[in-house]
């Protein structure tokens, strides 16, 4: 390697690591110090993000393990759809605490951002090169009556292209704990607060947005555009989106008598899984899975196909794979499945999570060099 290192034009030494794998590349920063310099430098990480991009794609599949009493991350490859690798969340990060649940707010460019429900606690890692950076928590001001409840309503994960910076949006809501439930409440009777982190900077700002209530983890990513479901007055659901760059909201209305339930990203658009009723008492039910072809335009609704009812009782959406095959998780024991909605065949992928559907995500993730530390040159030193 020393030899090669020395004898091959500088040029010529990086498009051949451009070639290689994130893996390898971290092994061979250890081969001297202009290696390291080079595979380190935000540039080539940018030239190797973009050449394997379309190649280097994987799903990450969290869940609870009842076994390791853990949370735990399972690498699936994204062709095959089997399990390559599973490890725990880095929770060391989040200050070890019995009762707490840990939620993938979203993943991008390799990098994956963790929240421990209902605190400010917040984590950038990338897993690859397991790389952890703690969020600091906004100390922004909070303009709120004293004795107020102050909660997060739910976060969002993005990418700013124009900057090249990664962002984390948050919902803040501020209340007066008196008899109802915070759910039961009219908006009118909430403080609400939009913030925004920046990677590149390390801090938060204010954003200016409208005052709604966020459906819990509905949020999904499309280029440039985090979208949540959010609502008024429920359940009169619409769909809120950021936009990463320009920093300000888009609501697109649901289509006529539908009842959204969840989002998730369908060939970069957004991909709404809506509750469809068998009969008017909803004894039983079925999914219609709708596409967002424009942001912010009702009529570009379109419905694309319909799952269920029987397989409804059972099982719940976690996203989408090729072909608009969706994948399943069964209710009662965590089994992931692949649904093909051409054929209403199900395929059982042997992949088990856990009994609660709730405590399992799935998300696309591609294995990168990009650092947690914003992009920025890494300063420091791995062990070799």
């Amino acid at each position: 390697m020393m030899m090669m290192a020395n004898e091959l034009p500088e040029d010529l030494v990086t498009q051949i690591l451009l070639w290689l794998p994130v893996v390898s590349l971290l092994r061979f920063k250890c081969v001297c110090k202009s290696w390291y310099a080079l595979i380190t430098h935000q540039n080539f990480v940018r030239k190797h993000l973009l050449r394997n991009k379309n190649s280097n794609t994987h799903l990450l599949l969290s869940t609870f393990n009842k076994t390791m009493d853990d949370y735990v991350i399972s690498t699936i490859s994204y062709e095959e759809l089997q399990i390559s690798l599973t490890h725990p969340l880095p929770r060391t990060y989040f200050e070890n605490s019995e009762n707490f649940c840990i939620s993938v707010v979203g993943s991008y460019n390799g990098l994956v951002c963790l929240h421990v429900y209902d605190t400010l606690k917040v984590v950038i890692w990338n897993p690859t090169t397991r790389e952890t950076k703690v969020v600091p928590e906004s100390n922004l001001p909070i303009f709120a009556p004293a004795g107020y409840f102050t909660r997060i309503q739910d976060m969002g994960f993005g990418f700013d292209a124009k900057t090249n910076d990664y962002k984390i949006i948050n919902f803040v809501s501020m209340y007066e704990p008196i008899y109802d439930a915070y759910s039961m409440k009219d908006v009118k009777e909430i403080r609400f607060q939009k913030e925004v982190y920046s990677l590149s900077t390390d801090s938060w700002r204010k954003v200016d947005g409208p005052q709604c209530f966020i459906s819990d983890g509905t949020f999904t990513y499309t280029t440039g555009m985090g979208s949540w479901l959010a609502y008024v007055e429920d359940p009169k659901l619409f769909v809120l989106s950021f936009d990463m760059s320009d920093e300000v909201f888009l609501k697109t209305p649901l289509p006529d008598n539908v009842t959204g339930h969840s989002l998730f990203m369908l060939n970069e658009s957004i991909a709404m899984v809506a509750l469809m009723p068998v009969d008017e008492r909803w004894r039983e039910i079925g999914y219609d899975i709708w596409l967002l072809l424009k942001v912010g335009v009702k009529d570009s609704w379109n419905r694309l196909f319909t799952i269920g009812p029987s397989i409804a009782r059972i099982h719940q959406p976690l996203g989408f794979w090729k072909n608009d095959t969706m994948f399943l998780t069964k209710v009662d024991s965590g089994q992931l499945f692949l649904y093909d909605p051409s054929t209403q065949q199900m395929t059982d992928l042997q992949i088990h999570g856990h009994s609660d559907s709730k405590q399992m995500q799935l998300v696309t993730y591609m294995e990168t060099l990009v650092s947690v530390k914003g992009g920025n040159e890494s300063e420091e030193k791995d062990n070799c």
